[in-house]
């Protein structure tokens, strides 16, 4: 899987989207002929689950069209008179947990079918394991039970170039409130280490229970000294108690204003804790400006916090579109001078370049906009900016916020990102500064001159079935993100590996077991990869094929 993070649409949320899966399929497709078919089984019993719900998408570029269909009494799906291309298959069901075909867990990338004409891809079985829960109570600093506070599930991901604790399936998902004991069980979990956080104050619509920080299990604060729960697929652990940590108490309040320094009414506003100057896990407390602009929030802990506030979207939809303002504060006591101005972003304008002979996309197959590399002064709440580029092949981007690297969705296959030049300057992996204002003249240069490498992995003296094999530029000065210089592959269906789309570059190329999806982005994780790798060099439109074995980790 080649990173691809073009935009990180934060839907309320700090989650990595891919481009988003459209219904139906590519416009104007022939009717295809061939066919991918499976099996759902349970992964505790080996039974078939009949009625589970499976996701077929077939990715053009960086497009993906979906299709869906359900599993018949003995577990069984096919989807007919198909197209060849390149497809992705995901089944869900209630009661196990959601896996792409190829996975074994949700943290590892899928296995994508590269179906060709008049194929029958009849073995894209997918085992689903029995989701577990977490159980546990919550106390006060007196060993009472806390009732009425929210508890949420966190697993650390590499997202924008840092840790982060990112809530499983967004702020409000799996949250589950203490009952009068200080009981809570949070379920439907796949296998994995996961990080318990106790949420109240303006961070819990549940209720106010002032007195207490936003609190992690084993009792911390701190967001660094937290500590992981471990879940095995299929079984629940109990016994998880931890105490709130007290903590002063205060309400802060100011209002919204526009451009002009008016106050703006029903602005989305979110109060959002941050640790060493940045939102290393998503805390949010939201609400509307009053019709006058004005905001309270109450019993919030003494700390460091940052202030976002949205206008209204600009031709409606996501957050993405809407302008946007940013406060940092420290809270060590009662305020009410807060004044957040919502300004329109940066326009970027510029146009697309191509070398190479693959045929082209049409221009509105290619999406230009950024990615963010940080969420104090830019947005945590977002997705697509509105993005346009013209037939001939000049873009413009509107509503551009904070800091992001200029990142161009190619709908097509065979093209690859060679350069971004900004005023005569190399952007291609430098992140662009959009509060000093608008960004023209932009030059974004698409090649299919890319390069690949292919290659086999044994486990011992026997051909290897089930492995990762991760690929990371040589120069660490090519990790930084979003980085077009690392990649993670499974094996194809019909064995072996392939990575594709890759910039000239020396690589070294590691075989793993398993990888997570954001593992591999992790700057620690790869320099401890670097003794047991193997390198290989790629000049531009260079196929290189190398052999690999299997480091146990």
């Amino acid at each position: 899987m080649r990173i691809r993070t073009l935009v990180l649409a934060i839907l309320l949320g700090l989650t990595f989207a891919s481009p988003a899966a459209a219904q139906g399929g590519p416009p104007a497709a022939p009717e295809g002929t061939g066919r991918i078919a499976g099996l759902v089984t349970r992964g505790d019993t080996g039974r078939p689950i009949g009625g589970a719900t499976i996701r077929l998408v077939q990715w053009v570029g960086g497009v993906g069209y979906q299709k869906a269909a359900r599993t018949d009494a003995r577990g069984r799906f096919e989807f007919t008179k198909l197209p060849a291309g390149s497809y992705q298959v995901t089944a869900q069901a209630e009661g196990v947990v959601s896996l792409e075909y190829g996975q074994r867990r949700p943290s590892e990338p899928g296995v994508r079918i590269e179906l060709i004409d008049g194929q029958n891809f009849e073995d894209a079985d997918i085992k689903l394991p029995k989701t577990s829960a977490i159980e546990g109570r919550l106390l006060d600093e007196f060993g009472d039970p806390v009732p009425g506070v929210m508890v949420q599930v966190a697993q650390v991901q590499f997202a924008a170039g840092k840790r982060r604790l990112m809530p499983m399936g967004g702020p409000a998902a799996n949250a589950r409130p203490t009952d009068d004991l200080g009981q809570f069980r949070v379920s439907n979990l796949a296998p994995g280490d996961y990080y318990l956080l106790a949420l109240c104050g303006p961070f819990a619509a549940a209720t106010d229970s002032p007195g207490f920080a936003v609190t992690y299990y084993p009792g911390t604060a701190a967001p660094p000294e937290a500590k992981p729960v471990r879940v095995a697929a299929g079984q629940d652990v109990n016994g998880v108690t931890f105490a709130m940590t007290p903590a002063p108490m205060a309400a802060i309040s100011g209002v919204t204003l526009d451009a002009d320094g008016q106050r703006l009414p029903r602005a989305e506003v979110m109060l959002i804790a941050t640790s060493g100057g940045d939102v290393r896990t998503l805390a949010m407390g939201r609400m509307p400006s009053g019709p006058d602009g004005s905001f309270t929030f109450r019993n919030v802990a003494y700390g460091t916090y940052v202030i976002q506030a949205y206008g209204r979207p600009v031709g409606g939809g996501n957050l993405g579109k809407a302008p946007f303002g940013a406060l940092p504060l420290v809270v060590a006591g009662d305020r009410d001078d807060l004044r957040v101005q919502i300004l329109t972003g940066a326009v970027v304008r510029g146009r697309i370049l191509f070398e190479g002979d693959a045929p082209r996309p049409a221009p509105n197959r290619v999406m230009v906009t950024a990615a963010p590399v940080e969420f104090v002064s830019g947005p945590l709440g977002g997705g697509p900016p509105n993005t346009v580029t013209h037939e001939d092949w000049t873009f413009d981007v509107q509503n551009m916020q904070g800091l992001g690297v200029i990142r161009p969705n190619i709908g097509a296959p065979g093209w690859i990102l060679k350069s971004v030049m900004a005023g005569g300057r190399d952007v291609t992996d430098a992140a662009v500064d959009f509060r000093k204002g608008d960004v023209n003249d932009v030059e974004i240069t698409l090649t299919s001159r890319a390069s690949a490498v292919s290659g086999s992995v044994m486990d011992g003296d026997i051909p290897a079935r089930d492995y990762a094999v991760v690929l990371f530029a040589d120069d660490a000065a090519s990790w930084t993100f979003p980085s077009r210089f690392l990649a993670v592959a499974r094996p194809a269906p019909q064995g072996g590996f392939r990575i594709a789309g890759l910039p000239p570059a020396a690589y070294l190329a590691v075989a793993l077991p398993s990888v997570s999806n954001f593992e591999f982005q992790d700057p620690e994780f790869l320099q401890a990869l670097r003794p047991f790798a193997t390198r290989v060099v790629l000049n531009e439109g260079d196929t290189k094929t190398i052999a690999l074995g299997i480091i146990k980790r």
